[in-house]
């Protein structure tokens, strides 16, 4: 799936009553996780993306972004706009909370996805049936839950399950386990993740119907799927409010992934450098 949200923003993991929090913040070294209120960024990124799928474009050689990245939470309720999140823009609250756990319900959940026109391919010719299956950046909109568990400052388990109902794309959920330590002033973390997508949500991705299919993409009726990732990332205070981060993500893609005729590769690899301004 193309990558569409490019920021970044850190809490660390600090003993106490545990909140809302993306897994990502929390093995990343930041301001406490407990407190009402949140946080913000501005700053440039530099990414590179492999090509994972014929519909991808900004891929292979390294791009500029301006970074954006914010969280903020009141009394319960939160969103997050996080960089290096694997799961896109969160809004949601935390239902209950102890020591050592969270949890959230999410409300509404977004991540890029692939849409396509609302035409009926039976009415199109090879040529316009192609073009029709090259799709245009759409969105995936769900809602679910979220479990986080914390062991002390520096590990951390997130399980998280996501139902579309904006465009019925069907689930995705996610198991990850994080782990951060500090050498000096450079704190480091890995991650390590599995995930699940439906057959509702792979059809709808890299699928192709028996009306769509034409010689370039053939027929194609995946069914669902996991996937296996890790993650390496480091970050450095620059000064008091400019920090530098840098990370590097591997996904094994599923054989129901690959074997679409929209695929180009067995993996997806995710480099991203950033200097950021922290408010």
């Amino acid at each position: 799936m193309r990558i569409l949200w490019l920021f970044v923003l850190t809490l660390s993991i600090l003993p106490g009553a545990a909140a809302a929090s993306d897994i990502a913040s929390s093995v990343n070294g930041g301001s406490n996780r407990l407190a009402d209120g949140g946080d913000f960024e501005l700053g440039m990124s530099v990414y590179g993306i492999n090509q994972i799928d014929v519909r991808q474009t900004g891929s292979g050689t390294a791009q500029l972004s301006l970074l954006i990245s914010g969280m903020y939470q009141y009394k319960g309720m939160f969103v997050e706009m996080i960089h290096q999140s694997q799961d896109g823009v969160n809004l949601g609250v935390n239902l209950w909370s102890s020591e050592d756990w969270s949890f959230d319900l999410l409300l509404a959940n977004l991540q890029g996805s692939w849409s396509r026109p609302d035409v009926d391919p039976s009415t199109l010719d090879e040529a316009g049936r192609n073009a029709y299956l090259l799709s245009e950046d759409s969105l995936y909109i769900g809602a679910g839950f979220r479990a986080t568990r914390y062991w002390g400052d520096n590990y951390v388990f997130q399980y998280r399950l996501v139902s579309d109902y904006y465009d019925d794309q069907g689930i995705q959920s996610s198991a990850r386990l994080g782990k951060s330590w500090q050498v000096r002033n450079w704190n480091f973390h890995v991650l390590g993740s599995v995930g699940y997508s439906s057959a509702t949500l792979n059809r709808y991705l890299f699928g192709v119907s028996k009306e769509e299919a034409t010689e370039l993409f053939p027929e194609y009726h995946p069914s669902s799927s996991f996937s296996y990732g890790m993650e390496l990332g480091v970050a450095y205070p620059l000064s008091e409010n400019f920090v530098f981060r840098a990370m590097y993500r591997f996904n094994v893609l599923s054989q129901e992934v690959t074997d679409s005729p929209f695929n180009q590769a067995g993996y997806a690899s995710f480099f991203n450098a950033s200097i950021s301004y922290v408010f």
